[in-house]
């Protein structure tokens, strides 16, 4: 991302999250909308500058705001303001020590955390993010508004589907295809596909939820 300014939609924890990466990028967040108008961003912000609060995410929605980034953790959240507003957004934002092979295919909206490894030939789709320290192997599509969550291993050839979450330090095996708005749980590992909004946790992977 060039040097300027952005909007944040999301201050909670995310949010602080994507400020903090910003800084780093020497661009400097001046505005943030938030459902909540003591959201911990407005508080607790990074220099040189305290964003100014802008209004309720409804009120974004209803704006026609350009050089914003998606800060909600929540892709349920994500996914409702996505629906409805998805122009002019800002991005991908990577933080500096992330490591992103140069063939990688990354589009708006993306934020790629500390530490994250992307491998060669893979793609990620607008407002995908690929959380601290996750590895995403070669060749590997991560789909729109996805969350790859930290600690996460995606191995070559695999295919996250849209609106969905691999959870924290979860391992997906090679060429395993996880479909749209599925979920991982935490610490799992995946050694088949998963089909559109199924859930499964553990090691091996089970479903919970859906089939």
């Amino acid at each position: 991302m060039a040097e300027g300014s952005i909007i944040l939609v999301g201050g909670g924890g995310h949010g602080a999250v994507v400020a903090q990466c910003a800084h780093q990028l020497g661009v400097v967040v001046v505005g943030v909308y938030d459902d909540d108008a003591g959201a911990k961003l407005l508080h607790r912000p990074p220099p040189p500058v305290v964003p100014e609060y802008l209004g309720t995410i409804g009120e974004f929605v209803e704006s026609e705001a350009g050089g914003w980034m998606l800060a909600i953790g929540d892709l349920g959240a994500r996914a409702r303001v996505l629906e409805k507003y998805s122009e002019s957004a800002g991005g991908p934002m990577i933080h500096p020590d992330a490591l992103v092979s140069p063939d990688v295919e990354i589009e708006e909206g993306v934020f790629v955390g500390p530490g994250a490894i992307l491998h060669a030939g893979a793609k990620v789709r607008a407002h995908a993010i690929i959380n601290t320290g996750a590895i995403v192997e070669h060749d590997c599509v991560i789909g729109r508004n996805a969350h790859v969550a930290p600690g996460c291993v995606i191995g070559g050839g695999c295919s996250v589907g849209e609106n969905s979450l691999v959870g924290i330090g979860s391992t997906v095996l090679p060429t395993m295809v996880i479909g749209d708005g599925a979920v991982v749980g935490a610490g799992s590992v995946v050694i088949r596909g998963v089909g559109d909004g199924v859930v499964v946790a553990g090691n091996p992977a089970r479903i919970l939820r859906g089939k």
